[in-house]
């Protein structure tokens, strides 16, 4: 595992350690989503710097949890500096908006990470979706109920279609806490 991965860790922690101790001041479900990957991270990290190397499966777990975070926050950072004028506390109240664009971008990337050339209406119909919620937050508005279901009958119509299960990488990170023994 290169060091360079590490000292962008730090620097991410830097730069986003205020959003991030803010939305977990609020109680934010926005926090509650990226909870495990963050402290499987810290434990990781810290297990990196007193004992200066990790096990291979260890540095791939790292690797993994820092891209995914780093990609959604820097999701999240946008919609904060784009739509919420930097207001966390505002955008909080739309967190249950903003988890389904993060669920709807994780349905993105595991059809671009599990298949070689994705199905085009398949990437379609969550890309549309992704307008739709993007639409919502712009006006800093709630999605409905039946946008959430939109995305669960699209997202399991894929999936079925294409004999694929899916378990979301928080989900992953839950278990490698577990295992760790930091729950």
């Amino acid at each position: 595992m290169i060091d360079a991965l590490y000292h962008d860790y730090a620097n991410w922690l830097l730069e986003s350690s205020d959003l991030v101790e803010e939305l977990k001041g609020l109680n934010s479900t926005i926090y509650e989503r990226f909870k495990y990957v963050i402290e499987v991270l810290e434990f990781l990290y810290n297990k990196k710097i007193e004992e200066k190397q990790l096990s291979t499966d260890e540095g791939n777990i790292f690797e993994t949890g820092f891209y995914y975070l780093f990609d959604a926050f820097e999701n999240i950072k946008l919609l904060l500096e784009h739509d919420y004028n930097g207001d966390v506390q505002l955008l909080n109240q739309h967190a249950n908006t903003v988890i389904l664009l993060m669920d709807t971008l994780d349905f993105q990337n595991e059809l671009i990470g599990a298949i070689e050339e994705p199905n085009e209406q398949h990437m379609q119909s969550l890309i549309d979706i992704e307008h739709e919620i993007l639409a919502i937050l712009e006006k800093q508005g709630d999605a409905p109920k039946e946008l959430h279901e939109k995305l669960d009958n699209v997202t399991e119509g894929i999936y079925k279609e294409l004999s694929m299960d899916y378990y979301p990488i928080n989900n992953i990170f839950f278990d490698i806490a577990d295992e760790l023994g930091l729950i």
